[in-house]
């Protein structure tokens, strides 16, 4: 599983899950779509971790293969500030949807997600005085 906050989310509205779900794309996407479908929600989807879940296919593989899954319109992998102070740092946020989308609903679907999540920022925890 990836940190709290990251890792896969999936989008909502999906259709159920069917046998035919990723049936127009390529063999090597095909498999991978289907395995990423089955993760829960929070699992890590690095190019890393995805390579030592799928030993058929190496990193390079797993990552054009992503791409590819990210212009069919079921991935969509988004890059965001994370740190606190002073310290940035850069994550990835994983969105995944069984049903292909076009650009115009994830570009909604992320705003929206956006200002959720600024919305509503993390509760900082107490210090404890002694």
């Amino acid at each position: 599983m990836a940190k709290p906050g990251y890792g896969k989310r999936s989008a909502p509205d999906q259709q159920p899950r069917t046998p035919h779900d990723f049936a127009l794309l390529p063999a090597r996407e095909r498999y991978i779509a289907g395995f990423v479908d089955h993760l829960p929600d929070g699992a890590a989807m690095s190019v890393k971790q995805l390579t030592r879940q799928l030993p058929l296919y190496g990193q390079q593989a797993i990552g054009t293969s992503l791409n590819a899954l990210s212009v069919a319109g079921h991935l969509r992998r988004v890059r965001c500030p994370v740190g606190t102070g002073d310290e940035t740092r850069w994550a990835f946020r994983t969105f995944w949807s069984r049903t292909a989308r076009d650009n115009a609903w994830w570009t909604t679907y992320l705003a929206t997600e956006t200002a959720v999540r600024t919305a509503a920022p993390a509760a900082v925890p107490q210090q404890r005085t002694a």
